[in-house]
């Protein structure tokens, strides 16, 4: 399964847009795709389709160990491609982490809990540097990182 984290301290620079058209791209030629949003923004989860109400579970459950990545999937409206949808809870999981112990492992072991279904597991990321994208880094075999071609985009 191979793991790619899409994520940059900066905003605005277009983790979500690459993180659903990658996806989508990815599903296309007949890949199982998993998107995981850990963007408590949920914009991820809202592109894809994924009303608010609908959001019963999320990454946010997943890192706190209350749930599987299975049980916590959703199908898009693009085929093979589901998605881990986020939640607003998912801003105060930083704080909750803390009290962890291995809290920036949480993610890469849910991950290698799960029965791996997906060829392909996307991660969009939050636009810091904190617990949300480290665990997404630890668990990652990839890093892409979106920017702009712009003097200060770095």
């Amino acid at each position: 399964m191979n793991v790619i984290a899409i994520a940059n301290q900066k905003g605005g620079v277009g983790k979500t847009t690459t993180a659903i058209n990658l996806g989508t791209a990815l599903a296309a030629t007949g890949l199982r795709v998993l998107l995981l949003d850990l963007d408590p923004q949920g914009n991820a989860s809202t592109g894809l389709g994924i009303s608010r109400a609908d959001r019963t579970h999320s990454t946010y459950d997943i890192l706190l160990g209350e749930i599987t990545i299975e049980a916590a999937a959703v199908p898009t409206v693009v085929p093979l491609l589901d998605i881990v949808p986020a939640t607003v809870d998912l801003s105060g999981a930083e704080i909750e982490l803390v009290e962890y112990e291995e809290r920036t492992h949480r993610l890469s072991r849910a991950l290698a809990r799960s029965d791996h279904r997906w060829d392909v597991v996307l991660i969009d990321c939050p636009p810091s540097l904190g617990l949300l994208t480290l665990n997404a880094m630890v668990a990652s075999n990839s890093l892409l990182v979106p920017l702009q071609c712009e003097f200060f985009a770095l």
